[in-house]
């Protein structure tokens, strides 16, 4: 049912954007940047980038980090001149508060306007999947952040500037084999496309290779809110682990009342609990592990030169969400120089280009699979105030 109506949603979508399109085509965009947005062949005194986030709603937290983390970037780029004397980045953001229509709408707006040459894009991965069919119609350069499942990255102009969580979630396995955590209970939310695939497909064969005995999956909504069944269930089953594949929200509830069962086991999540998300959980938090693709706690200089201006322009240090997003922006960056050409066309090409020669970012060594990236992925323990890398 859901992907029916995914399907009828895209169908109506690719309908509006060529309406859109053909609507952009008779406005009064300036002729240099209606040009280079055209495929003009060369850097545009101007360039505008769009960014459809999930700024409210229950993932608010990785849109507000993204932006946040893109506006780093954009600030550095400007300042740096890297592009050019006197060229300038800005981005236009919009919220699309979890809605797969929403996001669809505002998507479809973004690309038929010519003067904005890449785009963003939504971080749930429902999302990402509806409107991923569009953005390669359109042939409109979109990075998405998050959206970690199948069904995103589908081209050549669809980009994912942060790695699939499967692909380095290794490393919690590997943790896990080191510390002798031999067997284990996953709870995970069915409705996250990224959740369920790891709980379904990636993690058993990980857990196979490092000796893990899966004994139970326990599968949740996304509207799930009292998780006392569960709690109690992993409580007189008592593995040696449990990993929590659920959002931010239910991730506190759910390891409050499983410390109220009774559990006194280790608890590894995902980056999702990252960046003090866990944080209300409180005592029952305390010696979480998860591995992540980026902390602040990380003491590669890109890292630590990332983590210090945010927070000299934030005021607090950033999550996971804001590298991803900075990261992203310095690829489209980094594409635009290679190409020379700050077009639709001419980002798409350096793109490519960027990702087939690697970079290094607040991630670390960023490398590519096609569109895709990957990182190295670091492991973290949260001692109840703050992130440390788990020894």
């Amino acid at each position: 049912m859901k992907n029916q109506k995914i399907g009828r949603i895209v169908a109506a979508a690719l309908t509006i954007g060529t309406m859109a399109l053909v609507t952009a085509c008779g406005g009064g965009s300036s002729t240099s940047s209606a040009s280079t947005a055209a495929g003009g062949g060369a850097i545009a005194q101007e360039i505008k980038l769009g960014a459809v986030h999930d700024l409210t709603g229950p993932v608010a937290y990785a849109g507000v980090g993204a932006k946040n983390g893109a506006e780093i970037a954009i600030q550095e780029i400007n300042d740096s001149a890297f592009l050019g004397q006197g060229v300038k980045v800005s981005i236009d953001e919009v919220d699309s508060a979890f809605e797969i229509e929403r996001a669809t709408s505002e998507m479809t707006k973004m690309m038929g306007n010519k003067d904005i040459v890449a785009i963003i894009g939504p971080a749930a991965s429902q999302q990402a999947a509806a409107v991923a069919p569009l953005v390669e119609r359109q042939k409109v350069p979109t990075v998405f952040t998050q959206a970690g499942s199948s069904g995103v990255v589908i081209g050549d102009y669809t980009f994912r500037g942060t790695a699939p969580m499967e692909t380095y979630y290794h490393r919690a396995a590997e943790w896990m084999k080191a510390q002798g955590l031999t067997d284990t209970v996953i709870v995970y939310n069915a409705q996250f496309p990224t959740f369920a695939q790891l709980a379904d497909t990636h993690f058993p064969p990980l857990a196979q290779q490092n000796g893990i005995t899966i004994s139970n999956k326990i599968a949740v909504q996304t509207n799930t809110q009292d998780f006392t069944g569960p709690a109690q269930q992993i409580a007189q089953a008592n593995p040696k682990a449990v990993n929590v594949l659920l959002n931010a929200a239910q991730s506190v509830t759910f390891l409050n009342q499983l410390r109220q069962a009774g559990y006194t086991g280790q608890a590894v999540a995902t980056s999702v609990q990252g960046a003090g998300n866990i944080a209300p959980a409180g005592d029952a938090a305390k010696g979480l592990v998860y591995p992540t693709d980026f902390s602040y706690a990380q003491t590669d200089p890109k890292a630590v030169a990332f983590a210090k201006a945010y927070q000299a322009k934030f005021n607090k240090l950033p999550d996971n969400y804001a590298a991803e997003g900075y990261d992203s922006i310095w690829w489209i960056a980094r594409g635009i120089k290679a190409s020379g050409d700050s077009s639709r066309q001419g980002i798409q090409k350096g793109l490519k280009q960027v990702a087939g020669e690697g970079f290094e970012g607040a991630m670390g060594k960023l490398t590519f699979e096609g569109n895709d990236m990957r990182v190295p992925g670091v492991m973290i323990k949260w001692d109840g105030t703050a992130e440390t890398l788990a020894p």
